[in-house]
């Protein structure tokens, strides 16, 4: 059954059009974000999609107890009017294995794909979807070869891209853009979050974790994506000097 308030006659090209003018009118990037903002609108407007049929499947309880209120909570802008009513009818979906992480991050960050492999259109080469997270919840240090955005559309987040970096507050309506390899770490306060989020470039589906060592080393961890679109863990190798420069943490 479609969600309250749903557009299920908006799909296909469409729909990704939507998505396209709704994101180029409302992320307002710095002089400095530009050229990355650019590349993020480019790529949603041009990637291939296909649309597809989303599963009919009851919500994780995280996302139906919080989903609602952080949508009726959302400001208003071009790119929250197009989410807002696709929302209800995401395949939501826990992204990370409780077994080899926090308890409260897995279970605490669901995923919708809007776009990608779950989602409302199919795609192998952008992802386009909203997080939802919820209070009390740090993603830690992680770094991946896709160049990413994340929008706040509701709630606030605090985002750090570096191991002794400050943390950026980004309230609703305000974003955070990260390049390809660079370092950062995810904090909710004491309030739950929905975020919208594009990943394109590189995406080979590897999510490297930074985990501190009792000898004072480093390690980073391998997250690979599954065909579901969850992340599991492979291998753990140490963290080299070159790795820290290229995450923009030397």
């Amino acid at each position: 059954m479609a969600g309250e308030g749903a557009i299920p006659s908006v799909k296909g090209p469409a729909l990704q059009n939507r998505l396209a003018d709704a994101f180029d009118v409302t992320v307002r990037p710095t002089a400095g974000e530009a050229p990355l903002v650019e590349t993020l609108a480019n790529d949603l407007r041009a990637v291939v999609t296909t649309p597809q049929e989303l599963p009919v499947d009851q919500q994780p309880p995280m996302v139906s107890d919080r989903l609602p209120a952080l949508l009726d909570a959302m400001p208003v802008s071009p790119l929250a009017e197009v989410l807002r009513p696709l929302a209800r009818d995401l395949d939501w979906y826990q992204i990370f294995d409780s077994s080899h992480t926090d308890p409260s991050l897995a279970g605490g960050l669901m995923a919708g794909q809007v776009i990608g492999g779950r989602g409302k259109l199919h795609s192998k080469d952008l992802y386009l979807g909203l997080f939802l997270l919820a209070p009390h919840v740090t993603y830690p240090l992680h770094q991946h070869a896709a160049l990413e955005i994340y929008h706040v559309l509701s709630g606030e987040i605090y985002i750090r891209h570096g191991r002794e970096k400050l943390s950026m507050h980004v309230t609703a309506g305000e974003h955070s853009v990260t390049p390809p390899h660079q370092v950062h770490e995810l904090r909710t306060g004491t309030e739950a979050c929905l975020i919208a989020y594009v990943w394109t470039g590189d995406l080979t589906g590897e999510n490297w974790w930074w985990e501190p060592q009792e000898d004072g080393s480093w390690d980073r961890v391998c997250w690979q994506r599954q065909p579901d679109s969850s992340w599991k863990v492979t291998r753990r190798e140490p963290l080299s000097e070159s790795e820290i420069l290229r995450a923009g943490d030397g």
